[in-house]
Formats: C-alpha cells, sequence, structure tokens
C-alpha cells in the first residue's frame, strides 16, 4: 500500500470531515497554508507538544498555532488567565487595564517599542505600520523584498510568490503601483532604489529573512537598510509577526542590535489568541492621537478587537513567563537537535536534501543540496530553491508519511517549543527516517 492511500485509510475521519467542509466553505477551509493533499487533518484538542485528531490519533505538533505556541498548546496559566477574563467580561466597548499593562510588557521587551498600538492580527499590524509611514514621511511608497511576506492585503501582495511581478491576491497590477519590489536580498537594488526615488516612505522586510528565514538574509543586510533608510529620509520596519518573542524575547532587532522604526508584531504576543500590534518610536506612534490642530496628520484606526480583554489577558501571561529568554533557549536547543538529527538521516540514507533554520525553527529541502555535517543556517542555495523546499511531488507523501508515525510537520517546516521534549525528538527522527524509505520503496527519492 502506498502511503497516499494508507494515510486515506487511516484518517479516515479527517477525510470525511473535509467533504462537509467543502460543501459549506470554499475548498474545506479556513486558512491557505492549511491546504494538503489528499485532504487536511482534523483536529479535536492539544495539549503541551501534542494535539489529538478526529480520528484518534496522537501528533506531535510542529505547526504550534502557526508559531503562535512558544509555550505549547493549552499552557495553564495561559488557559487560567483565558477562563478569569471572560468570567470577567468578553468585551467590553471601552478601554481596560490589561491593555496599559500589555503595552508596558511590550515597551520593556521590545528595543524599538516606546508606544504600543494593538490590533487583530499581524496582517492588520503591518496595515498600520505602512498607514504610519505615510503620514509621519508624507510619501506613497513602501519599498519590499521578494519573497518577504507581510500579510495578505493588497499592499504588501506583490512579490511573495513567483512570479513575483504579480499580486497574490486578487488584485490587479494597480494593487502594485506603490510598490518597489527589490529583487531577493539585493541590498545594491534596496540601496539605489532609496537613493533615487523620493517617494518611498518606508523599507518592510522580515529580519530573518524571507518566510521565517526560509531564505536567509545576508550578513550585515539589516545594519546598511538601517544606515540607507535614515540617509535617505525613509522608515525601516521590521516584520516581527513570527520572530518577534521566539528568536529572543526581544525579537530579532534584540540579537543583531538593530533598531527599526516600526515593528510589527503578532502571533506569540497574543499567546495563541487572534491578535496583533505595532510597536515604534514615540514620535512616530503619535501620529494615532487626537489634537486639536486641523493641520494634524492623524492616523486613523478602528477595531472592534483591538486589545480585546481575553486576547490581552492571554498575550500579557505568555509574556511574562517568556520574558527572561529561557523558553526560548530550550526551544532553540531542540531545533537544534532535529536539524541535526535530520541531517545526519539525509547524508545516511544518501537523499539530497538539506535541513537547516534558525532560532525555533526548522525548514527542509528534499531533491536538491548536500546535508551537512550537524546543525546549520545558510544552506547554500539558489533562493527559488529554497522557497520551493519540499516539491509538490514529494510533498504530500512526506507529510501524510510523518503523520502515519504521528508527526504533524508544517508543511516541509516546523515551530518548535519549548514544551517539546527528548521523547519527541526521538519520535519525530524515527518518523523521518522510516518516511524517506518509504518513499525511496516507491521511487520517490
Amino acid at each position: 500500500m502506498t502511503i497516499l492511500d494508507e494515510f486515506s485509510t487511516h484518517f479516515a475521519g479527517s477525510c470525511a470531515m473535509h467533504a462537509k467542509a467543502r460543501a459549506v466553505m470554499p475548498g474545506g477551509l479556513s486558512h491557505d497554508i492549511r491546504h494538503m493533499r489528499p485532504f487536511p487533518v482534523f483536529v479535536d484538542r492539544a495539549a503541551g507538544s501534542r494535539k489529538w485528531d478526529v480520528d484518534g490519533h496522537e501528533l506531535i505538533c510542529y505547526h504550534m498555532g502557526h508559531g503562535a505556541l512558544l509555550l505549547g498548546h493549552s499552557h495553564p496559566a495561559i488557559v487560567r488567565a483565558v477562563a478569569e477574563q471572560a468570567g470577567r467580561g468578553m468585551h467590553f466597548g471601552a478601554e481596560h487595564p490589561l491593555e496599559i499593562d500589555g503595552s508596558a510588557q511590550i515597551v520593556a521587551m521590545v528595543p524599538s517599542a516606546e508606544r504600543v498600538r494593538f490590533t487583530s492580527s499581524g496582517t492588520e499590524a503591518s496595515m498600520l505600520a505602512l498607514q504610519l509611514a505615510r503620514a509621519v514621511t508624507q510619501r506613497e511608497k513602501v519599498l519590499k523584498i521578494a519573497y518577504h511576506f507581510h500579510g495578505w492585503h493588497d499592499a504588501v501582495s506583490v512579490g511573495v510568490d513567483e512570479p513575483t511581478a504579480y499580486p497574490s491576491t486578487g488584485g490587479s497590477q494597480y494593487t502594485c503601483a506603490g510598490v518597489v519590489l527589490a529583487p531577493v536580498n539585493d541590498l545594491a537594488f534596496a540601496e539605489q532604489a532609496l537613493a533615487t526615488d523620493p517617494d518611498i516612505a518606508a523599507v518592510i522586510l522580515e529580519p530573518s529573512g524571507a518566510s521565517w528565514g526560509t531564505i536567509p538574509l545576508p550578513q550585515g543586510m539589516l545594519e546598511r537598510l538601517r544606515s540607507a533608510t535614515h540617509r535617505h529620509g525613509a522608515l525601516l520596519i521590521f516584520d516581527e509577526v513570527i520572530t518577534g518573542f521566539r528568536w529572543a524575547p526581544g525579537g530579532v532587532q534584540q540579537l543583531a542590535g538593530v533598531t527599526p522604526d516600526l515593528t510589527v508584531l503578532a502571533k506569540i504576543i497574543a499567546g495563541g489568541m487572534p491578535g496583533g500590534a505595532v510597536a515604534g518610536r514615540a514620535n512616530v506612534m503619535e501620529h494615532l492621537e487626537f489634537r486639536d490642530d486641523p493641520a494634524w496628520r492623524k492616523v486613523k484606526h478602528p477595531g472592534t478587537h483591538n486589545a480585546h480583554p481575553v486576547s490581552a489577558a492571554a498575550g500579557l501571561a505568555c509574556l511574562r513567563l517568556i520574558a527572561d529568554g529561557a523558553a526560548q533557549r530550550r526551544a532553540d536547543a531542540t531545533a537544534s537537535q532535529l536539524r541535526s538529527g535530520f541531517n545526519g538521516i539525509l547524508r545516511r540514507l544518501g537523499v539530497p536534501g538539506v535541513a537547516y533554520g534558525q532560532s525555533s525553527g526548522f525548514h527542509l529541502v528534499l531533491g536538491r543540496g548536500t546535508p551537512p555535517d550537524g546543525d546549520v543556517c545558510e544552506p547554500g542555495l539558489d533562493p527559488a530553491v529554497l522557497k520551493r523546499g519540499v516539491p509538490d511531488e514529494l510533498a504530500a507523501p512526506l507529510h501524510c508519511g510523518m503523520l502515519l508515525e504521528g508527526v504533524h510537520l508544517f508543511h516541509g517546516s516546523g515551530f518548535v517549543s519549548a514544551v517539546h521534549e527528548e521523547r519527541d525528538v526521538k519520535q519525530t527522527l524515527n518518523a523521518f527516517e522510516k518516511t524517506l524509505r518509504r518513499m525511496q520503496g516507491e521511487a520517490l527519492l
């Protein structure tokens, strides 16, 4: 029996759920990234590093709430904070003390954060950051880097996927009119654009490199962009939706020693609940204030669920638990074990490929590259190869094979939490080896 045939048999409950979902939801999905062949897994409950699907399978989870769960699923302190706040009120339609406490916690942790404004998601936060940049500079354009992802709104949809000249949304070429798209990691292009186009309001990028380090940045790029934006009067925006609080308590900017003007945050900031924020310099963030001055350039920012009390409670509980960096260090060490183990298996089986990554994440490339000894952050492959990672023809067998062994990859990548344990590492590496051997047996590798 092939991997895909066995998967369809053993995950019959998810197959049935997907059929029901397709009847009432486009594609049977609520998020594009959950699409997989032949059908996605439907999960019933989760705790710690594991979750259980509707068929009763126990799975090691490397989705971790799309990166939001540094402390694992259903951390007791966060669950307690959510329950207590829900009992006090779900939505006050008013300001509340947790907003102040949460903002103060972020200011204490994130180097660029002098003021904070909450949103409902990372996409909304990147929208707000760009509006602030335009208001402050009185310029219209944004420079972004190919393959970097900043949410699904039109203003940053161009350049995310191939072909990079087109938006990934339903927008037309008019969507791209305000975007200067730099080729991936082409620092000279970015510096030249800033020097010659006086209408660039901001440069926005993922400071880890595209797609949380799938395509790492060249050494020194953050420093040079900081210098160039200063020189030419543009703002520098770090999208730390994924890296914020995960790479370090203060994000990539803390590790790199490069402070942007604005930082886009989400995921960990809300402790597993919906939520995001923009943090930044006081004299930039002040453009959200009301002033009795007809000439004042205020950026309007409504949002029914901004700083939602339950999200605020979850986020504050989470941030307090991870502020000392111990959780990040534990997760990083486990991820390093996994990356080294994956590379050892690729090498032993003679499978072309590379496992690499930064902090508490990992990425897999199959079909290209040579596995190095130990851990690696620089895979030395073409950006287009890194972006593709696991080719379509290998993705479903790999994903389904790992699920049959009790491991739920985040496609060809994974987020590691502070509560993943040695037994999780051992089971994951055994699953990877067994799945690759099966793929070799089916002449897929």
